[in-house]
């Protein structure tokens, strides 16, 4: 290996280090061609979370629509005259 090949590769590795940015123009679109042939032009992406589960196997989501569900069958729909609002009683006597 000659002195060429030498500078040549740790140019090259200086330019794909993610941790060192280069004030080179030249360094810094080689970096970028880099990156973009080692994820074919797609760019990076992290998948995401999965919703975390309580011991019993809910979400959040589900206990909530769980209670919300329970509240709602308590509240009786059959109720008298006297205790619902005006425009409520209008719409019974219609």
């Amino acid at each position: 290996m000659n002195v060429f090949t030498k500078i040549a590769n740790t140019e090259i590795a200086e330019a794909a280090n993610l941790g060192s940015p280069s004030k080179d123009e030249a360094a810094l679109l080689r970096r970028k061609d880099i990156l973009s042939r080692s994820t074919n032009g797609k760019g990076f992406r992290t998948p995401a979370k999965e919703p975390k589960v309580a011991k019993d196997g809910t979400t959040r989501g589900q206990r909530k629509r769980a209670a919300r569900a329970v509240a709602d069958a308590k509240v009786s729909e059959a109720r008298s005259p006297e205790f619902l609002h005006s425009a409520a009683r209008r719409r019974l006597e219609a």
